[in-house]
């Protein structure tokens, strides 16, 4: 796939940043993701709106309503400092970039390659090894032969999570339209105050260095693949998984999200040789979880990992989703105010391990961490820019890791990122595959 780039630009915020706002403070789990980009690639068909009759008209209308919003959420088009505890709010931009792809959308779409996704992001490396004095912030707008549109994206995950990217696209998209938006609450500086930076971080970056490597190691031995389970299928699987409330003894339905998890980390437990186990590390939003909530829409990394284990059976027993969903439901509904506090307040564990210096990456040997995120109830698939919602929405999954996303009728995409042997026993796992409600696509 032949991608060219037209265009390079820097776009700064429409309004100058009030003197009094020129520094954000980064939290300590800001900068546990400094060195990381969050990478997503929303696809728009040429069916779906007028843009594709002049795409010079577009891409000014897009400039400026990016302008806009980098006004109301002003650290994006800001520099991390030297100090990597301050992003410097000084609107020295964002990079736009535009590139023409000499292919029809459809096809890249009915036949998906990774690889050929990841040349319609600015940067398609995850890590960035020195983030000092670089955009956080870096669009790509991919002119397809057909019309079609792809907007290759990265944001420094110190600055944005997935919650906080899918609000930057609902505003700038909002903005494209010309609808009117209420900017309060994107910026708090809150979970600085919550979560004290380190003055020091060698250790962390350390940690960050070894895992991004081995990844990259791991990266060609890869398989990702996109499922679709419909409503019914996702209702049916709940029913199924109905569970005892604790020290109640009461019946309780699991949520989609813990139905569905309990599901996918059963297949990958079974699909996986014995010799290894396979924890689960569920990302949870802790905006609503803190005491006081954070503002829903605030920037900034605001996600905690729920750790959850199984032993794979010695004798080879096939492991299940009810085995499972209580221990996820648990583990998901005990992360709160004191638990993020006890894990990255001042005095906190994982704190105070890298105020140590003490690299957190192990020789993963006999385990493998699976990586879970619910993006469900996140607007994604609403994000309009005046010529309808995107056909599809991709987010660049590394090694081992589950991404869930709501779709159209209540079903939901699951995004799997395997090693090829462990994804080729998992299409053959018949119980996972009956909730799917086709063979999927291609592998990415």
């Amino acid at each position: 796939m032949k991608v060219e780039v037209r265009s390079k630009e820097i776009v700064r915020p429409s309004s100058p940043t009030p003197q009094s706002l020129k520094n954000y403070k980064l939290s300590f789990i800001d900068q546990l993701a400094l060195n990381v980009r969050v990478p997503f690639v929303f696809f728009y068909d040429s069916s779906s709106g007028a843009y594709s009759h002049d795409h010079t008209n577009t891409i000014d209308e897009l400039k400026k309503s990016l302008s806009k919003t980098l006004s109301l959420m002003y650290p994006l088009a800001g520099r991390v400092k030297e100090d990597k505890v301050t992003i410097e709010c000084n609107d020295e931009g964002v990079e736009f970039i535009v590139a023409d792809v000499a292919e029809i959308m459809s096809c890249l779409l009915e036949n998906p390659e990774m690889e050929k996704i990841k040349q319609l992001i600015p940067i398609g490396k995850v890590y960035e090894p020195q983030p000092v004095g670089k955009v956080l912030v870096a669009v790509q707008v991919n002119r397809f032969s057909c019309g079609g549109m792809g907007f290759g994206f990265f944001v420094s995950h110190a600055i944005a999570d997935a919650s906080a990217v899918a609000i930057f696209f609902e505003t700038w998209a909002s903005i494209n339209r010309g609808c009117a938006v209420n900017g309060n609450g994107f910026v708090s500086d809150q979970s600085s105050i919550l979560f004290p930076p380190l003055k020091d971080t060698s250790a962390i970056e350390r940690s960050v260095k070894m895992a991004a490597e081995a990844i990259e190691k791991e990266e060609k031995h890869m398989i990702v693949k996109r499922f679709v389970i419909p409503a019914n299928a996702i209702a049916q699987l709940r029913e199924e998984l109905i569970c005892k409330e604790n020290n109640k003894g009461s019946l309780q339905c699991p949520s989609r999200a813990e139905a569905l998890t309990a599901l996918v980390w059963a297949a990958v437990i079974n699909a996986t040789p014995p010799t290894q186990t396979v924890p689960l590390s569920c990302m949870v939003n802790m905006r609503s979880r803190m005491e006081p909530p954070l503002p829903p829409n605030c920037l900034g990394s605001l996600a905690y990992g729920a750790t959850v284990h199984c032993e794979a059976a010695k004798d080879g027993t096939v492991v299940t989703a009810e085995q499972l969903v209580e221990k996820i439901r648990d583990s998901l509904r005990a992360v709160n105010d004191g638990a993020a506090r006890k894990i990255y307040g001042e005095g906190g564990l994982l704190r105070a391990a890298f105020a140590r210096g003490h690299e957190m990456v192990r020789n993963k040997g006999c385990s493998t961490t699976l990586y879970t995120s619910s993006l469900c109830r996140q607007p994604y698939y609403d994000v309009d820019f005046g010529w309808g919602k995107p056909r599809l929405v991709v987010n660049l999954l590394k090694n081992s890791t589950v991404l869930f996303l709501d779709t159209i009728g209540g079903a939901v995409e699951v995004w799997i990122g395997l090693p090829k042997e462990v994804m080729q026993t998992l299409m053959q796992n018949r119980h996972f595959l009956s909730y799917v409600s086709a063979s999927p696509k291609p592998k990415l």
